[in-house]
């Protein structure tokens, strides 16, 4: 019989798995188009049962499974108050087991592996088992926590998003607390580190702020540094970039505090990040250019995978689990037709696509399953042409809605990947930043940040043979192996799952072309 897991806190999900497999990954944010949802914190109670009994319905439709043999969940997320998320009403298992945060993230991302052994290290926000823990994966059935540290990183990294100037502002802290950290980071190449506020700020972090006190140790930041923390008087341009800079540092010098000693007592083993701070691709790389060891990050450390994590430690996999694109599935597939017809659209051909590219267009696709977690893409994006100068601020101003100075990422096949960019290996998601090489920055300006990185993204044909195609007849005609790729939606949503939505981007900003299924939609030409 099959297995389910249900997250429910923020970023929320719902996981089924059938003989060893895992054969769907439900984020709740792609159902109701509501970013990092949660179906216990951002869903009114009488709303919360119509929408697990819709995901359930979903599962059984799709895949013919109504019962199940085993639930697993995390505590933490099933209580409001006094009160109980009655999931064991709707979910029929027959045993129910509860779950830990931090070891269902290690899992997610060791079973993502092929390595017998690894150190692991998650830290985020916290769960019911701690901030910042670390493991050591002895084989492929034993991760054990070796040590943890009731320090949170993630809090006072984005705590600083509501007085920084270039970052679109958010109504309440809480609202910001999963937004933030992505700007800051983007921030960061256009600052530099002020060295007398560093140890200043590196205390900041050892504090562990939280929403109770952070504002007080806020002021007292500022006391030591002659900064003014004033949401009516935000800092922008270089003094708010250098802040960002300088906390981007702080962040990771108190990281390597807490993880030197690990790292020197296993100097042979792979180090695995996970947690929503592994979602900093600036530590990540740093870690990858300096550590002489293989570092891995999956394409959803946060807490999206942890529904992922608790059912990979239930099946335990003796090799790698690539789920990259395990998500839903379109939500309003049987609208396809209607639309082509109404529409006119033809039917696609890598030809027309890639003449597409090369003349500037900007392109959006829907194709197969959902992409799981923030790093992966390739069947939810839009791509277009790297080399026209303004396609960065079209893509920001007129199509995503989105701050000015945010990056946008190249993929390009696995086997190019050392000759466009200062890096070895495979990056399948986008967990790192190398720089673009010196050659080929003028060329490729659109996926250029300004300090020169990108967040590269490898495919390979077994992997998406389709994006792997387009890249090698895009190369053909433009002389360039690499497209830029970004995640299919608009700011303030999630990764679209419905043709529907699709067509609303589509309609309502300055996308060109636009591919759902094997069918191509033009305007304009």
């Amino acid at each position: 019989m099959a297995n389910i897991s249900f997250y429910g806190s923020h970023n929320a999900a719902v996981v089924v798995e059938d003989q060893g497999k895992i054969i769907t990954v439900i984020e709740v944010e792609r159902f109701l188009t509501q970013k990092n949802a949660g179906y216990s914190q951002y869903l009114v109670s009488y709303t919360r049962p119509f929408l697990l009994t819709h995901i359930l319905q979903y599962i059984k439709d799709e895949f013919g499974i109504s019962e199940f043999d085993k639930c697993y969940y995390l505590n933490a997320d099933t209580i409001e108050g006094s009160q109980k998320v009655h999931y064991q009403e709707l979910i029929p298992a027959k045993e129910y087991i509860n779950s830990l945060h931090h070891l269902s993230h290690a899992a997610c991302g060791f079973y993502q592996t092929d390595y017998n052994e690894a150190l692991i290290i998650s830290f985020d926000g916290g769960g019911n088992d701690g901030f910042f823990n670390v493991y050591h994966a002895e084989d492929r059935n034993n991760i054990n926590l070796i040590d943890k540290f009731n320090i949170d990183l993630g809090f006072p990294y984005m705590s600083f998003g509501d007085y920084l100037g270039d970052i679109r502002r958010e109504p309440a802290l809480n609202l910001g607390n999963l937004v933030y950290a992505g700007k800051i980071m983007g921030l960061c190449s256009y600052g530099n580190v002020n060295e007398q506020w560093l140890p200043h700020f590196e205390e900041y972090y050892r504090r562990k702020p939280d929403g109770l006190n952070y504002l007080q140790y806020l002021k007292e930041l500022g006391e030591q540094t002659g900064l003014s923390f004033d949401m009516g008087n935000r800092m922008s341009g270089q003094l708010g970039w250098d802040v960002a800079k300088t906390s981007q540092i702080a962040f990771e010098n108190v990281f390597m505090e807490l993880a030197q000693p690990f790292l020197d007592q296993f100097p042979n083993l792979p180090l695995i990040l996970v947690g929503g701070c592994a979602l900093n691709i600036l530590l990540n790389t740093k870690l990858h250019q300096e550590l002489n060891r293989p570092v891995f990050v999956p394409p959803n450390p946060n807490d999206c995978g942890i529904a992922t994590g608790m059912m990979l430690n239930h099946i335990k996999p003796e090799r790698a689990i690539d789920i990259t694109y395990a998500g839903i599935g379109i939500l309003d597939k049987h609208t396809l037709m209607s639309h082509v017809e109404e529409r006119h659209a033809k039917r696609l051909t890598t030809e027309n696509l890639v003449d597409d590219l090369v003349n500037g267009k900007i392109v959006g696709v829907v194709r197969g399953n959902s992409e799981h977690g923030p790093r992966a893409l390739g069947n939810r994006s839009i791509i277009c042409n790297p080399a026209y100068d303004n396609m960065k601020d079209i893509l920001n101003a007129k199509v995503k809605n989105r701050e000015w100075y945010r990056p946008f990422a190249p993929v390009c096949k696995l086997e190019d990947v050392s000759k466009y960019f200062n890096f070895e290996g495979e990056s399948k998601w986008m967990g790192f930043c190398p720089t673009v090489k010196e050659e080929w920055r003028e060329k490729l300006v659109s996926i250029t940040h300004v300090d020169g990185t990108a967040r590269v993204q490898t495919v390979t044909k077994e992997q998406n043979p389709w994006l792997y195609d387009l890249i090698t007849e895009f190369e053909k005609k433009s002389g360039i192996g690499v497209i830029l790729n970004t995640s299919f939606n608009v700011n303030g949503k999630p990764i679209l799952s419905r043709y529907s939505d699709a067509l609303w981007v589509y309609d309502k900003t300055e996308m060109d072309c636009l591919v759902l299924g094997d069918y191509h939609f033009r305007k304009n030409i």
